[in-house]
């Protein structure tokens, strides 16, 4: 799952996946339509499809022989779910009439097993200049057209050897009309069953009548396509190796004996063809999924998937399509649930070790099933953090999913790095984030420390705009209140500005080792013309004063230095306290 291609499969599938997901929750317990079904399964599958061609178009790049050999491997795997994916699509998606399922599953096999056209173009394209008809795939590249229904095709490589007169009636001739005559069932033009097999009877009949005749005797390569046409069953095992398997051979062998099949009978049918082939014991992996799906048997096809595939890719998306649309049928629902969480599980611990698809693990999780949210939380508590921009997207996918803990762990943890290096601004903001009174509290005193220190305070912007959120901690509430103050004192708002020094003290809500800070705020207020403070006001102030004289803690953290400066400025306080009382007498 580390390879560019795999990377593309996965990113771009997992949006098809989410897609559904969305439209699931919206019907509630009513299943998706087959319509919609089919429009995901091709779109999966168009995926599926262009990694695979991105693989094939790369071959060419690699000249390390173990990358060579990890490619092939990748292409053999990709080409299996491309073929499998399509005929489940064909056989439980479509949900086709009788006699459509074969035109459908001739083209299957047409797009996935290009035998013919190979053939044809080996002929026609000969590195010895030789005429076409003297090439030793000539009749191979015709009977392999026929095999496939593609009589068009067939009729006009026949016109090139040089024994076909049209104007005399000879074994060609007969062949050809035989093949321009042969039915093709057209259900869109409003055909129905009865009127195509009576035709098609009839043509058949014509073909054995004109075997019988001996009108292709001298030409045993004609005769051998005439036995096809008229549905021979020993013919099939006699060009078993133009077929190359048993799934090919179904799509001939229902072409000429049962055209108007029914999906039901397709196990019936293949049972013949695997007879032919070989029997049972020359199945491989690929045959025991494909056998599965002919059966209409999704649980086996399912479970096939999941012993034989080296991904979990397909059974994980082929169950969820199926799923979502009530196919998969059980004995309890509780078991395709469960089915369904394991495979997901299955698959997310396949993609794990990759750190970039975090977002992608989180999204199946969160849509497993039942116990989902506790997978999914579990999984939230082990994302690396590695930057701040991934944190942000992590609490995003927290809030997304109700994951209140998760995103306060996460919160507090950047808080407590972003404190480790310094970065109070930032520790502060995560802190906000994660609600964690105790932790503001102690970013909020190491940020008036800061200001005690230095008269500065430090990320001033972010104090500015703290808003609602100084609610979390009363300290941050305090600190907040205190920069509205220096804010009101610069714009010369002094009234403004005392009043709620004031109401700083008296609240209390401040940290006593503030308060020498604080206290003395007030006396530059106390030297303005106008009066700041009334009697109430100045005899509140001056009981402020008188607390924090009779506090020893206050002073026992402070150096010699500090403690000194403090006092000295606190003489000067309380005759400022004391002139001011007077005035608001007077």
């Amino acid at each position: 799952m580390h390879s560019p291609v795999s990377r593309k499969l996965v990113n771009e599938s997992y949006l098809v996946f989410a897609s559904m997901q969305k439209q699931k929750s919206q019907l509630g317990d009513k299943p998706i339509s087959n319509a919609q079904l089919l429009k995901f399964s091709r779109n999966y599958r168009s995926i599926l499809r262009s990694c695979l061609m991105e693989l094939h178009n790369s071959q060419d790049d690699y000249e390390d022989h173990e990358r060579e050999n990890e490619l092939t491997s990748q292409i053999q795997l990709y080409t299996m779910m491309d073929l499998i994916w399509s005929l489940c699509e064909i056989i439980f998606i479509e949900n086709l009439p009788d006699g459509v399922i074969l035109l459908r599953l001739i083209e299957w096999c047409k797009w996935n097993f290009p035998v013919a056209d190979e053939l044809v173009s080996s002929v026609m394209s000969s590195k010895e200049d030789l005429p076409p008809h003297q090439h030793p795939d000539f009749w191979d590249a015709t009977t392999a057209l026929v095999l496939q229904g593609r009589v068009t095709e067939a009729r006009n490589l026949l016109n090139l050897h040089p024994e076909f007169q049209a104007q005399l009636y000879d074994s060609y001739s007969s062949m050809d009309e035989l093949l321009r005559k042969m039915p093709v069932y057209s259900y869109h033009k409003g055909q129905s069953i009865s009127e195509f097999e009576i035709k098609w009877k009839h043509w058949q009949s014509e073909c054995r009548k004109r075997l019988l005749d001996g009108d292709f005797d001298t030409k045993p390569e004609l005769k051998t396509i005439c036995r096809i046409l008229t549905g021979e069953k020993d013919v099939f095992s006699e060009i078993s190796h133009i077929c190359g398997n048993w799934y090919q051979m179904l799509v001939t062998y229902l072409l000429y004996n049962n055209p108007t099949t029914k999906v039901c009978d397709l196990y019936y049918h293949s049972q013949i063809c695997i007879h032919m082939c070989g029997g049972q014991s020359e199945l491989g992996a690929l045959d025991n999924i494909l056998l599965a799906a002919c059966a209409f048997d999704i649980g086996q096809v399912i479970r096939e998937c999941c012993d034989h595939l080296s991904s979990w890719w397909l059974p994980v998306h082929l169950y969820d399509l199926l799923h979502a649309n009530g196919l998969v049928q059980s004995q309890t629902n509780e078991y395709e649930t469960e089915l369904h969480e394991i495979l997901i599980l299955r698959f997310v611990e396949s993609l794990i070790s990759v750190e970039s698809y975090w977002s992608v693990v989180a999204g199946y999780l969160a849509n497993c099933g039942p116990r989902s949210m506790q997978y999914l939380a579990l999984f939230v508590q082990r994302i690396p953090l590695s930057s701040e921009k991934k944190a942000s997207k992590v609490l995003r996918l927290c809030e997304k999913h109700n994951l209140s803990n998760e995103a306060h762990s996460i919160c507090r943890q950047l808080a407590l790095q972003a404190l480790r290096e310094k970065r109070t601004g930032a520790a502060l903001s995560w802190c906000i984030k994660s609600k964690d009174t105790s932790l503001a509290m102690h970013i909020a005193d190491r940020m008036l420390n800061t200001y005690a220190k230095s008269g500065v305070f430090p990320n001033i912007d972010l104090i500015d705009y703290l808003g609602p959120t100084v609610l979390v901690s009363e300290r941050l509430t305090f600190l907040g209140k205190y920069r509205d103050f220096h804010k009101l004192y610069a714009e010369a708002q002094y009234k403004e500005a005392g009043d709620l020094l004031l109401s700083l003290l008296v609240s209390k809500i401040a940290p006593i080792e503030f308060w020498p800070s604080l206290i003395m705020d007030c006396l530059p207020l106390l030297d303005k013309e106008d009066l700041i403070y009334g009697v109430e006001e100045t005899t509140s102030l001056l009981s402020c004063l008188n607390t924090l004289e009779q506090n020893e803690k206050v002073f026992a953290k402070l150096s010699e230095t500090e403690r000194s400066n403090h006092l000295k400025r606190m003489e000067h306080l309380r005759p400022a306290l004391i002139n001011n009382l007077a005035k608001a007498i007077v």
